[in-house]
């Protein structure tokens, strides 16, 4: 066995000192990353992995914005549907209480109790919009309206923009084309309506808002018959005019939904004869709104395309070519973590001075001394209050699928990626401790080896020197 004290040594002594280090170094990465539970404590750990990292955190991070983003907004809207649900409540009472105040056998007495109520509903419905708020802001005030405005206001009116797409800046112009109007349910009875009634006859008028027996007196001439009808037009939808010999029956609204029918049930002959009316329907307004076949209920139209979302009235109910513009506005929410994921949902006014409709009037005009009271003529109080009802329902229906398509899809998005994300970042960032506590056993080996190896070459130098005594 050669036994030398030089440079052979002392080479294999610092080689057993710098693995002595590197095993140090090691295990106090290891000892780290356990205590830490992270994998990367400082760029020299994974210079790569930092990189990553950092872009991943920040992407989580944009997504636990926006989740957090979207529950504040369905908060906000469900207190928005909270008190739409409040104000249908209440036009239902209105409505019953129309139906209860409609007849001969109502008192005068009973009638203004019944429009007492009406005030009270009325005035509790305007209360409640008004004190509508979410974190401060109110809803209904017209914030959040988006607003939109006719070239010719006497034929569009009642214009509802439901949402848009907030890329779009500046103004959208529509050009909608009526190209026929919308028209009412009508038919006409050929009978000898001067001739009076040979026997107490009663008949049932039935149409969109219902139905009426209605009894008629024998000898009764036309005057009388169609007065008996036109007293019941609240209840069923249904007015009438004589010409000559015709009894003509129309329906009070425009519409496929709209109709017309009679039935004589018993008395005079001819009237068992002819007034036996089946369904007849009116038809819907035929519009394009941009070259876009546009969908209508009557006068009401309804679009949807280019990011928009809207309804109107055509007021006026003629054929002709108008220009609808769409400006800015309405409440706007960010429902992902990029700008081309923000939508504006316009939240228009409900109160009862724009709950209604221009051909019919508007739910204000019920209150005492209104065009539409329970004691005014030609009243169309049931059509409005039933058409509020519509609207109001409508609002709450959009609201309620903004929540269920756009929000709730947009957070289980949200969420599926959050998983994804978050799992890559742990991936990166965070300690293995079955691999770490393996690497931390492994280097207290070769610290404890290469110690014991230094203690070898040390007493194989002491020995060399004693053969030298």
């Amino acid at each position: 066995m050669l036994m030398t004290v030089g440079t052979n040594s002392s080479s294999s002594v610092l080689r057993m000192i710098a693995a002595l280090n590197n095993a140090d170094r090691a295990r106090t990465v290891s000892m780290t990353r356990l205590a830490t539970g992270n994998r990367i404590n400082r760029a020299s750990d994974d210079p790569a992995g930092v990189v990553a990292l950092n872009a991943l955190n920040a992407e989580l991070a944009a997504v636990n914005a926006a989740i957090e983003s979207n529950s504040r907004t369905e908060a906000m809207l469900n207190v928005a549907d909270s008190t739409l649900t409040e104000v249908s409540k209440l036009i239902s009472d209105i409505e019953g209480l129309v139906l209860k105040a409609t007849g001969s056998t109502v008192t005068a007495q009973e009638k203004a109790a019944y429009q007492a109520q009406i005030d009270e509903s009325l005035d509790s419905i305007d209360r409640i919009i008004n004190q509508a708020t979410f974190n401060g802001q109110k809803l209904f005030d017209g914030t959040n309206r988006i607003a939109a405005f006719a070239s010719n206001n006497a034929a569009i009116k009642d214009i509802k923009v439901y949402s848009r797409n907030p890329n779009i800046t500046g103004n959208q112009a529509l050009t909608v084309t009526v190209n026929s109007i919308a028209t009412r349910a009508s038919s006409t009875m050929n009978m000898a309506m001067a001739t009076p009634l040979s026997a107490p006859t009663v008949i049932q008028i039935t149409g969109k808002l219902g139905t009426a027996n209605i009894t008629l007196n024998s000898g009764a001439n036309s005057s009388q018959i169609i007065a008996a009808i036109v007293a019941q037009k609240q209840v069923t939808g249904v007015s009438a005019t004589v010409q000559g010999a015709n009894l003509n029956l129309m329906s009070t609204t425009t519409g496929s939904d709209s109709f017309v029918s009679i039935t004589t049930i018993s008395g005079d002959s001819d009237w068992l004869t002819n007034a036996q009316v089946t369904k007849v329907t009116g038809t819907d307004a035929k519009v394009t709104v941009n070259g876009s076949k546009a969908d209508a209920q009557g006068t009401q139209v309804f679009y949807n395309g280019g990011g928009l979302s809207l309804s109107f009235n055509l007021a006026n109910n003629t054929v002709g070519t108008y220009t609808l513009t769409v400006g800015g506005g309405g409440a706007t929410f960010q429902l992902g973590t990029n700008a081309n994921s923000r939508t504006s949902l316009g939240i228009g006014g409900v109160n009862t001075f724009e709950l209604g409709r221009s051909d019919l009037g508007y739910l204000s005009q019920l209150r005492s001394g209104g065009a539409h009271s329970l004691t005014a003529s030609n009243s169309n109080a049931l059509a409005i209050a039933r058409e509020a009802a519509t609207q109001v329902a409508t609002a709450s229906a959009r609201l309620g699928s903004f929540i269920k398509y756009q929000i709730a899809a947009s957070n289980n998005s949200l969420e599926a990626r959050k998983e994804a994300v978050s799992l890559a970042a742990s991936q990166i960032g965070e300690t293995d401790y079955t691999l770490e506590t393996a690497n931390l056993q492994k280097q207290e080996i070769l610290i404890q080896t290469a110690t014991a190896m230094l203690s070898l070459a040390n007493a194989q130098q002491q020995n060399v020197l004693r053969l030298l005594q």
